[in-house]
């Protein structure tokens, strides 16, 4: 199934990569970002970190990093279709 750009792009600019990734991970507001503990390893200490500005993740621990559709497809284990219609 093919997915057209513009239908890719319109959900990339209306889904908030803090409230996806905050439905999964507590998240802390610290400066402009947001912290918490990664999912995709096992961590103590905060190293998970979203952007609002950047629309990304990234953690500084395993270095997994991307937008809103990566982290679904990592965290869910999902296709990229399948993340877009998330």
């Amino acid at each position: 199934m093919r997915i057209p750009e513009s239908k890719i792009e319109e959900v990339r600019t209306s889904a908030s990569v803090v409230d996806v990734v905050s439905e999964f991970v507590q998240l802390r507001k610290r400066g402009k970002n947001y912290i918490g503990l990664c999912p995709f390893h096992n961590e103590k200490t905060p190293s998970f970190t979203v952007s609002e500005e950047k629309q990304i993740f990234h953690c500084f621990g395993c270095h997994t990093g991307g937008n809103v559709f990566k982290f679904l497809m990592e965290f869910q284990k999902i296709s990229f279709v399948e993340a877009v219609q998330h």
